[in-house]
């Protein structure tokens, strides 16, 4: 196991998920692939304009979270590396996942209520059900 996909969202409760991905990344002498996806779906039908969508994208608040959890990572001496797309979270995370070779990718859930999540839909339920890499998801 020597590539570990780490998708982040910019939560606090992925505590956890940081430890584990830690933990593995230690034993097999991994790297950690840092991942967030801006998603396009969260800008207002009035912003939708290309020069204020990059604006939003290469905001600062992104890199610094990823850059964040991958000093956290370098820390605790293991290697990470960061990445930071835009489109849809769930297609992304799949797709980063399958033409990265990853070994395995780690997600946390949020443990959303069954009717919320019916309604609203899960990044994380997508990526269980279609990604074709092992996948840990940690609660």
């Amino acid at each position: 196991m020597k590539k570990i996909l780490f998708p982040i969202d910019g939560s606090v409760e992925c505590q956890k998920a940081l430890d584990i991905a830690e933990d593995l990344a230690k034993k097999y002498d991994s790297t950690i692939m840092v991942f967030y996806v801006f998603d396009y779906h969260k800008v207002p039908n009035e912003m939708e304009y290309a020069a204020v969508i990059d604006k939003i994208y290469d905001s600062d608040a992104s890199k610094e979270m990823l850059q964040k959890t991958v000093d956290y990572f370098k820390n605790k001496g293991v290697k990470a590396e960061s990445k930071l797309v835009k489109g849809d979270p769930a297609s992304d995370i799949i797709d980063e996942a399958e033409k990265g070779e990853y070994d395995v990718c780690i997600m946390c859930t949020h443990g959303m209520s069954a009717g919320k999540r019916f309604l609203l839909g899960s990044v994380t339920n997508k990526v269980v059900h279609h990604i074709k890499v092992p996948i840990l998801v940690v609660r």
